[in-house]
């Protein structure tokens, strides 16, 4: 027999149960008093989805992964800096200098100090506005929140007009959904359990594991913080 409760009831329960995320658009909601019937193999579900996102990743974006590998290591054998400006909570602690395993290739400073020949990978758009111009490899790799050719028409209307099709020369597309949560559940209007700090961390590193591969096979290596 299916247990029912309020929207409110569930999302409190669910931050208790350690069963993920919930995404901004869910929790805003959850003030309006709804019945929800409890779903099952939520786990698995979510687990699932990013496979799934994992997998169109693997046939259609790992080329455009070593192009932009391409331009890093050509740009650190010139001379020039590489940065990384990527934005999201998970991301952002993810990648930080300090986590254990993080190489410390690229500066985290302001990107827009970036000069000519430079290279920057991004996931934000309105950063790298007019780099390209002045001649920096900029790598960009799509987000939800961010306009780019996935972003369904009419949406993020009011997000600028810059698309990451606009200040990048390599586009890597993340193929995460538009509401990035990716688990349905009954009673609630949108997916829950996001998917875009999960994703732009695999790519980010399945893009920096590349660049030390291909950097050690010129005598040039990092170190890793521990």
């Amino acid at each position: 027999m299916a247990l029912s409760q309020t929207r409110r009831d569930f999302i409190h329960n669910l931050s208790f149960a350690g069963a993920g995320m919930i995404g901004l658009g869910a929790f805003l909601q959850s003030c309006a008093e709804k019945k929800i019937i409890y779903s099952h193999d939520l786990a698995r579900i979510y687990i699932e989805g990013l496979q799934r996102i994992i997998g169109v990743i693997r046939e259609r974006e790992i080329s455009k992964i070593e192009q932009a590998v391409g331009l890093a290591v050509q740009a650190k054998l010139q001379g020039k800096k590489l940065y990384a400006h990527l934005i999201g909570s998970m991301i952002e602690g993810e990648t930080s200098e300090k986590r254990p395993g993080h190489p410390n290739i690229f500066l985290r400073s302001y990107i827009s100090k970036a000069a000519r020949e430079d290279f920057v990978i991004t996931n934000e758009a309105d950063e790298a506005r007019g780099l390209t111009e002045r001649l920096v490899r900029v790598v960009g790799i799509t987000s939800p929140s961010v306009p780019s050719a996935e972003t369904p028409p009419g949406a993020l209307e009011n997000m600028g007009s810059y698309r990451m099709e606009d200040i990048a020369d390599i586009v890597i597309y993340s193929h995460i959904p538009p509401e990035d949560g990716i688990v349905p559940v009954e009673g609630i209007d949108i997916p829950l359990y996001p998917s875009s700090g999960i994703i732009h961390t695999l790519i980010y590193y399945s893009f920096v594991a590349e660049v030390m591969e291909e950097l050690a096979k010129y005598g040039v290596y990092y170190s890793t913080a521990t």
